[in-house]
């Protein structure tokens, strides 16, 4: 049975808060396999940009984690807004940061934020990998989470994907959703003329790819 972004939305939340319950503050919780596999997929975010001055936009900020990686690795970015759909996540966030001037956490849902440019980066990562199957469409789910994130940056977005050229050592998984490469290739070209995919980094475990979407 279809559902809509709403349902979509309340069902990502209880998802994530029976994961918390469970865990508590933990990366497992947000469904990271380790804090190693993260690091190495917020590094990819870094090696084709300059934060330098920047303000960023996190979709889906979990703890804050990016930002905690942004400070221990010195990078100069200007100021971060983490968003994400689950309160428990965002209070958690304000509690670690709340000392930090470079840094505000709210609860918001890319689905129905209102569209006016918010930053001049923003990125999304770990978002579109879980597999909807019956509930909606995983490429319409993704288009239109892309192109709402893509409306909120002055710069460039950036979202990364489980890749459909499947990594033989790795078992496939029931519950995430593979994207093709050359499909959100051609949606992104959609939105903008200038985009980049980045297919080129090791699996961990699995093979993911990166678009970097600029606007024109």
């Amino acid at each position: 049975m279809k559902k809509s972004l709403a349902e979509i939305s309340e069902q990502t939340i209880q998802r994530y808060s029976s994961r918390y319950e469970q865990l508590g503050k933990n990366i497992r919780t947000l469904g990271w396999g380790s804090e190693q596999q993260q690091h190495y997929r917020f590094q990819k975010t870094l090696n084709h940009l300059s934060l330098e001055g920047k303000t960023l936009l996190d979709i889906g900020c979990g703890f804050g984690d990016y930002l905690h990686f942004l400070h221990t690795h010195a990078v100069p970015f200007r100021h971060y807004h983490g968003w994400d759909i689950n309160p428990n996540f965002i209070a958690e966030a304000n509690q670690t940061y709340r000392e930090d001037a470079k840094s505000t956490f709210e609860t918001k849902n890319i689905a129905d934020i209102p569209l006016q440019p918010t930053a001049d980066i923003a990125i999304m990562l770990g978002l579109l990998n879980y597999n909807l199957k019956s509930s909606m469409n995983n490429y319409d789910y993704s288009h239109t989470l892309i192109t709402q994130a893509f409306s909120l940056v002055n710069e460039l977005l950036i979202v990364d994907f489980l890749s459909d050229h499947l990594t033989p050592e790795y078992p496939q998984e029931d519950f995430v959703f593979y994207h093709n490469p050359g499909k959100m290739l051609e949606f992104a070209l959609s939105l903008s003329p200038n985009v980049v995919l980045y297919h080129d980094y090791a699996p961990i475990p699995q093979k993911e790819f990166m678009l970097f979407i600029y606007k024109a």
